[in-house]
């Protein structure tokens, strides 16, 4: 196994092996071969001036300077320094190169995230915060763009560097060589140990910034409560300490990188004793063998050739860490299957009549503990069903079913004798108008929000829709009628406009099942009035299924069911179930005997 799942008490994380991680990162750059080709070209042409200029230096220094030759000596310079430009030349294409295919990898990345967020069920936005999903979006993707933006491959390129200088420095001098590299196993074990502890510490850091993003993105949303209970402070001191948690994870990750990189560096400055010391001895005599100030020299300019670029790959480790880190919780949402995913062979739901079936259905949100048990409820095509009773009853549960946001353990649901299970998710809720209880309004405008279900409807549809739900007193009281922003969630409108807005739009789509979970219940009793009046035109031909706590709003319905404990208790229109005087008898006069009482008063 590549990987394995560790969890704690905010989110589940896979942790992968490093050469997993890898992989994975080097196939989104290797989509763009034709441009990794070319740095690749880059990179061997800047190796090979590099490596140039340090001979022209130890040809000028033995050879130029004791002839006092001043055209050799000319052209040396000019060599050098054209050597140098042509360094800088190949070392900024690279550059640039790695950059943009870096940052085509970076939005490739964040684009398959976001599309895999689609496809992903219920269960599993159920399961997580809104702040922790836009954190791997962000904040994880961002520490991935710093390895796939150039760092990667500038750091493949400085291993050919020090292969490079090792082959070359060998070819020159043997023991000053093997002196340069004898402090290599030192380094070797340093970077081990610096792995173990830099990876844990960075994976810290990416989990207490998710908490900071979750948190804030939940005070934000929630603003207005926490100014109504006056918990500011509270609320502050909550991000405080998930702050300061941050602060920290930062800290001790900088506490492992500070101790590493002036020990490389002091490792590097040994390579350079032991040059000076065993070449001194050469030069005095002590030690056999020729040597000339001009190689002495040499070797001192490749020791730093040969440990800058090792000084890049550990420096650009410490980002290497933060990245994995970073890729773990990015890899593990894109390597969360869907728990509800269409059948192999599914085909696309047909135009429908609205014939709704729920057969011997059994559904559990947690193993063992049963929502629905062995329930049945049928629709005939055109009919109104209302549910109603208690909170948990499982009214909800029967629409999140039918729009198959999860599957069913026993029994079948279908619609015109087709199960659902064998139709595309897509198309199954194409055909399914849902308004919600607490209406979602995107950023944009009241036109943007209606047509949203309906992309090509026209001015005229929409205002049709409108009319029909009466909603005309809507646009009058709207500054740029269809033009209005709408803001943030729709916060410019207030709860009435937004639900007569998400009421036009399902009406638009014209969906042949249309379901209006707890839809009036954040609407005044005017716009409840209007609404009512409309509401045959938005039921019309149409299958329906009206949650709704406000009982006053289902009495004409065809059939209302008294839902308990995941069973149907009680069935049939509103003058029967009032006569029975049994469960919904009750709720509806708790309901209604205070408002009556109320309004007599008045």
């Amino acid at each position: 196994m590549s990987r394995h799942m560790m969890a704690d008490d905010d989110e589940r994380t896979y942790v992968y092996a490093d050469s997993a991680l890898l992989r994975r990162i080097v196939g989104y750059l290797l989509a763009y071969k034709g441009t990794m080709a070319a740095v690749a070209i880059l990179v061997i042409a800047n190796i090979v001036v590099s490596l140039w200029a340090p001979f022209v230096l130890l040809e000028a220094i033995d050879v130029i300077f004791p002839t006092g030759d001043l055209q050799q000596l000319l052209f040396a310079a000019i060599l050098y320094m054209g050597l140098k430009i042509a360094a800088w030349l190949t070392s900024y294409g690279q550059s640039y190169l790695t950059t943009l295919m870096g940052q085509r990898a970076v939005f490739k990345v964040r684009q398959n995230l976001f599309r895999h967020l689609q496809t992903l069920s219920q269960d599993f936005y159920d399961g997580s915060s809104s702040g922790r999903i836009i954190s791997r979006l962000t904040n994880d993707i961002d520490r991935m763009s710093e390895l796939l933006t150039g760092g990667l491959i500038t750091t493949f390129a400085q291993f050919f560097i020090v292969f490079a200088v090792g082959a070359v420095i060998l070819s020159v001098d043997t023991q000053l060589a093997m002196a340069s590299l004898a402090v290599v196993p030192i380094l070797a074990i340093s970077t081990h140990v610096f792995r173990q502890r830099a990876r844990a510490a960075y994976r810290n850091t990416r989990k207490t910034i998710s908490s900071v993003t979750a948190n804030l993105a939940e005070s934000i949303s929630g603003a207005k409560v926490t100014k109504s209970f006056a918990r500011e402070r509270e609320s502050l001191t909550r991000f405080a300490e998930l702050n300061q948690a941050d602060y920290q994870s930062n800290v001790d990750a900088a506490k492992a990188t500070s101790v590493f990189f002036p020990a490389i560096r002091t490792i590097g400055n040994l390579g350079v004793f032991l040059i000076l010391l065993i070449g001194g001895l050469r030069l005095i005599g002590v030690i056999e063998g020729a040597l000339t100030i001009g190689t002495l020299l040499f070797f001192i300019q490749m020791n730093q050739s040969f440990f800058r670029p090792i000084l890049i790959i550990t420096g650009f480790y410490n980002t290497v860490q933060s990245a994995f880190a970073g890729s773990e919780r990015v890899f593990t949402i894109l390597d969360t299957e869907p728990s509800i995913q269409d059948d192999p062979d599914a085909v696309d739901m047909p135009e429908i009549e609205g014939h709704v079936q729920f057969k011997d259905v059994t559904f559990s949100y947690i193993e063992g503990t049963n929502v629905l048990k062995e329930f049945n409820l049928e629709i005939q095509p055109g009919e109104t069903v209302a549910l109603v009773g208690d909170t948990g009853a499982g009214k909800t549960t029967v629409v999140s079913l039918l729009n198959r946001f999860y599957d069913i353990q026993e029994g079948s649901i279908t619609i015109d004798g087709i199960d659902i299970r064998t139709v595309s998710q897509e198309s199954l809720r194409s055909r399914i108008g849902l308004v919600l209880q607490q209406p979602f309004l995107f950023m944009g405008t009241v036109r943007e929000n209606i047509i949203y279900g309906r992309p090509a409807a026209t001015d005229e549809d929409v205002l049709e829709a409108l009319e029909a739900i009466g909603a005309r007193r809507l646009l009058e009281s709207l500054g740029n009628g269809l033009d209005t922003q709408v803001g943030e969630r729709g916060t410019r409108l207030s709860e009435g406009e937004r639900q007569l807005v998400s009421f036009a739009r399902a009406l638009l789509a014209n969906p042949k099942i249309l379901i209006l979970d707890e839809a009036t219940s954040s609407i005044d009793i005017y716009t409840e009035h209007t609404i009512q009046r409309g509401m045959k035109a938005l039921l019309q031909g149409r299958t329906s299924i009206v949650i709704a706590h406000r009982l006053s709003t289902i009495v004409n319905a065809d059939k209302i069911l008294v839902l308990e404990n995941g069973r149907i208790v009680e069935s049939g229109k509103h003058t029967e179930l009032m006569a029975k005087k049994g469960k919904y008898y009750s709720l509806y006069e708790i309901q209604i005997r205070p408002r009556a009482k109320h309004a007599s008063m008045q």
